[in-house]
């Protein structure tokens, strides 16, 4: 199994979430095993600066972020990387 680290740009709420998305190729194809969101970072909405930055530990967290994720559509988006990354024909 292979891991990467990706991010989310949350643009409607001034953030970016960090996560570890563990995945497979399988068949030719990617199969994502699991996401795991592990940093949140705050940004000034006037400068787009991070404010700050906080780790997520806790199960409840990584759940709710990661639904989340997924809501916003981003795991297709991981997953065409991850095809590009491993050298897979991407169909259109």
């Amino acid at each position: 199994m292979n891991s990467m680290i990706a991010t989310w740009e949350d643009e409607e709420n001034n953030r970016h979430i960090q996560f570890l998305v563990a995945y497979a190729i399988e068949k030719n194809e990617v199969e994502i095993k699991s996401i795991t969101p592990n940093k949140i970072s705050f940004l000034c909405p006037d400068t787009n600066t991070v404010t700050r930055a906080i780790g997520v530990h806790t199960k409840t967290g990584q759940e709710f972020l990661e639904s989340k994720i997924k809501e916003a559509g981003k795991m297709e988006n991981v997953t065409l990387e991850i095809a590009k990354r491993e050298g897979l024909m991407i169909s259109a």
